[in-house]
């Protein structure tokens, strides 16, 4: 779990999610949800849990809905279409493109 990772690391961590309902069920502090309580007590101040509208133009969110729709479908669900390689590529190029608008805008 990204949580998990990110509460060893003691410093500034975003997790991004476009699931609403989920996020908003973790930061309820009267939810009953075992996923829930063991979330809310992994986070701290370094762990910032965010929001993002799905599916509305974030190329690396699409990237990984496409995948986890792709790992669903198939019984080994470590069988990429793909190479590894391409994909770190794929997703390097997407970073830098948004990186360069950030930068220009």
């Amino acid at each position: 779990m990204a949580i998990e990772a990110a509460s060893s690391l003691h410093r500034p961590i975003k997790i991004w999610t476009d699931s609403l309902s989920s996020l908003m069920a973790i930061v309820n502090p009267k939810s009953h949800h075992s996923m829930d309580r063991q979330i809310q007590t992994l986070t701290h101040k370094y762990i910032h849990l965010r929001w993002l509208k799905a599916h509305v133009g974030y190329l690396g969110n699409e990237c990984v809905d496409q995948l986890a729709k792709e790992a669903i479908t198939k019984r080994d669900p470590f069988f990429l279409l793909k190479p590894l390689s391409y994909l770190k590529s794929e997703i390097r190029s997407a970073a830098l493109n948004i990186w360069q608008d950030n930068w220009d805008n």
